[in-house]
């Protein structure tokens, strides 16, 4: 068999005119088709990096809605209406312990704590719900009444109006001061918090929360002398 000749010069001048021409009227080098090719790739991997990132981010969010705490109940029955039924504990002027000396209140149609003063079924759930109930009750030892509640009492009460559809912040106060006596535990970060309170600057707030720790020092023997009003 002959040997396979090479094609003549003319052929291959030809052929690399008619590509640069081709090129040329495509408007693009093969220089810039590269850079073409490497930006589209980029975009790829950036499109693909944001779609995992969303995927990332429904999962997590998924996850920590299924985490949200579930509302606190005791024999089917929510936090706030144990808040109802526990009775109130009256706070004595410092230096004095009434005991465990609690009782209820009537006031503008509201409830404070049940009539039955036999009745510790609101305590037991307190205690059921533990350290859980913590910032339930921290809340209700801090509430305030607005300025328009105080505002709209006053007037109600000058009025002879006997039902508000309100509750008053201070009643409510006292019935969170039973809960965390009889709490069967405080965490380190509520016992920080309730003795920070004995300095704050309203009043009731300050002697709800020294009561609170003079109660417990007082029921628990192996509690530090350090929870004892100074």
């Amino acid at each position: 068999m002959p040997a396979r000749q090479p094609p003549p010069h003319w052929a291959v001048k030809r052929f690399r005119t008619i590509a640069k021409q081709r090129m040329q009227s495509s408007g693009v080098s093969g220089g810039d088709r590269w850079v073409s090719s490497f930006g589209i790739m980029n975009r790829s991997r950036i499109l693909l990096g944001l779609v995992a990132f969303a995927g990332i981010l429904g999962v997590l969010l998924f996850v920590l809605s299924r985490q949200t705490a579930k509302p606190l109940t005791y024999r089917d029955k929510s936090i706030e209406y144990w808040l109802v039924q526990l009775p109130v504990t009256p706070v004595p002027p410092p230096g004095v312990d009434l005991g465990n000396l609690r009782g209820f209140i009537k006031a503008t149609g509201q409830q404070y704590g049940s009539t039955n003063l036999f009745d510790d079924v609101a305590l037991d759930a307190m205690i059921a719900f533990g350290t859980n109930a913590l910032p339930f009750l921290l809340m209700r030892l801090q509430g305030v009444d607005s300025s328009m509640e105080r505002e709209v009492t006053t007037m109600a009460t000058n009025a002879g109006v006997g039902y508000l559809p309100f509750r008053n912040a201070d009643l409510e106060r006292l019935q969170a001061v039973t809960g965390l006596i009889h709490l069967r535990t405080l965490t380190p970060e509520a016992r920080q918090l309730i003795a920070s309170l004995r300095t704050n600057t309203n009043p009731d707030i300050a002697s709800a929360a020294d009561y609170v720790l003079r109660r417990r020092a007082a029921l628990d023997t192996s509690a530090p002398v350090a929870e004892h009003a100074r």
